[in-house]
């Protein structure tokens, strides 16, 4: 009798604290991309199961919504997983901080939930340039990012280990910002890109009505070779790797190029972070909310399916490589769901 008052208590507390339906703030990056389809969703079913009303701010830098969460300014944000890693060391864009408040701030961020940021990171040029492989940019003009972050430190990678050149030798490197990135393709101000896209792109039928595009794989040899399995397996990147068919909803203006018929690239992890201190059986009902309507996200838009939204296999999502720690209540979340959790994802506490 005991035992079942104490149940019945405890949920009497939790359905109270649910129906104070608390007010959270959720931010993310560039709108029309996974963090914001991410973000959007959220804010949706939560307040359709009545768990939080959750007000989604985008167009924030990252670098800088994750320090927020892990001050507890902010409630959620989207969390490039090799920002993790960055800020527990006290490196890049938190060099400012030190190692050791670097890596006590990121010791209060926890993981909701996982997905891919991106499809992958994508060579494009006009095929009347002539460019149908990466080694043919030796000498071009190549966009390969805004003047800062980790997509221009990205793309360079991408290019340096597929090609051997480096930024500002073997071809020269054009960074602009975001908005202005397909002005400057469209003119023909440079020759290629290397830039990160879903699949769909937004952005690839502004491109191709303006000409046919090469599209091109890193071939086979070298994204199987040492130096791209290293590169794949470090802190922040997943191997992308699928069908060449899945790109045949681009028709026939954009050509796709691989030898045999598997595109592959790198993706970046992402996930919806909050801090340890979440309440545990807010980040449960969260978690939960989320993986019982992966379906409905996945209709929101095309690319959705691809960025492997409802899946928590380390191999795809690269977690624990980083350090990275689902929050106590998200471990719940998916444990019930029936999904198998890595102990490395897991909190100490």
């Amino acid at each position: 009798m005991k035992k079942l008052l104490m149940i019945g208590a405890a949920t009497m507390l939790t359905t109270s604290a649910y129906a104070q339906m608390p007010t959270l703030t959720h931010e993310y990056a560039q709108p029309g991309g996974g963090s914001d389809v991410s973000a959007r969703n959220l804010a949706e079913i939560a307040a359709a199961e009545k768990i939080a009303t959750i007000q989604v701010q985008g167009g924030k830098t990252l670098t800088r919504s994750i320090q927020q969460v892990a001050e507890g300014k902010t409630d959620i944000a989207a969390m490039p997983i090799v920002l993790y890693f960055l800020m527990s060391r006290g490196l890049g864009p938190y060099g400012s901080l030190g190692r050791e408040r670097g890596a006590e701030l990121a010791s209060n961020l926890r993981v909701l939930y996982p997905y891919h940021g991106i499809t992958g990171f994508f060579l494009l040029a006009y095929a009347s340039t002539g460019i149908d492989s990466w080694d043919k940019i030796k000498g071009k003009t190549v966009f390969n990012g805004p003047p800062r972050g980790g997509a221009l430190n990205t793309a360079r990678s991408v290019i340096r280990l597929t090609t051997g050149l480096n930024d500002g030798k073997g071809y020269a490197g054009k960074q602009i910002a975001w908005g202005q990135a397909n002005a400057i393709f469209l003119d023909r101000s440079v020759d290629a890109a290397v830039r990160p896209g879903t699949n769909p792109a937004s952005w690839m039928p502004i491109l191709a009505a303006a000409g046919k595009i090469n599209l091109v794989s890193v071939p086979k040899a070298k994204w199987e070779g040492k130096a791209w399995q290293k590169f794949l397996g470090a802190p922040g990147n997943a191997p992308s790797i699928f069908p060449v068919s899945e790109l045949a909803h681009y028709g026939e203006n954009v050509n796709v190029i691989s030898e045999d018929d598997m595109f592959r690239t790198v993706t970046a992890p992402f996930s919806d972070a909050v801090h340890k201190k979440m309440n545990k059986g807010l980040a449960k009902a969260l978690t939960a909310a989320f993986i019982k309507h992966v379906a409905n996200l996945h209709r929101k838009t095309p690319f959705a399916k691809g960025l492997y939204f409802g899946q928590i296999d380390d191999k795809k999502m690269a977690l624990c490589n980083a350090g990275a720690k689902l929050h106590p209540g998200s471990v719940e979340a998916w444990e019930e769901a029936g999904y198998k959790v890595a102990d490395c994802m897991k909190p100490a506490s």
